[in-house]
């Protein structure tokens, strides 16, 4: 094997793994957003009323998630999907965190675990888009 190829196979490495974590973290909080949107909600703090459109609001938001999951998630075994799934994952993690941030400084500290969340949430977005360099 060429320095070559073991560098690419190195690099080919390192993205399975980047999006098999990435997607299998948006898949599992979609899926949770989904099946059981009150106890996830509240698992991480937040209180939430079992009201139809309210659920209904976090049901459609976490579809969304583990659709979004399963794409990143399949970039990592499909090598024709891995630049698609890192820039959805990249665009995914990276909007969240922004969007953290303005809440950040619109409404105060969401507190730890969500602070905590923002913190992975830029390093897998950070991941991705690194993904997406030219070799």
């Amino acid at each position: 094997m060429t320095a070559l190829a073991a560098e690419r196979q190195r690099t080919d490495l390192a993205a399975r793994a980047v999006l098999t974590v990435s997607g299998l973290v948006i898949v599992l909080i979609g899926g949770a957003s989904l099946i059981a949107p009150v106890w996830f909600r509240e698992a991480n703090g937040i209180r939430i009323e079992a009201g139809a459109a309210l659920l209904s609001e976090t049901r459609a938001a976490g579809a969304l998630l583990l659709a979004v999951g399963v794409v990143v998630l399949l970039g990592a075994f499909v090598p024709r999907l891995t630049r698609t799934a890192a820039a959805a994952g990249a665009i995914g993690y990276l909007a969240t965190v922004l969007a953290r941030l303005v809440g950040l400084a619109v409404d105060g500290s969401p507190g730890g675990s969500l602070l905590f969340a923002a913190a992975v949430e830029l390093a897998l977005g950070l991941a991705c888009l690194h993904l997406l360099r030219p070799r």
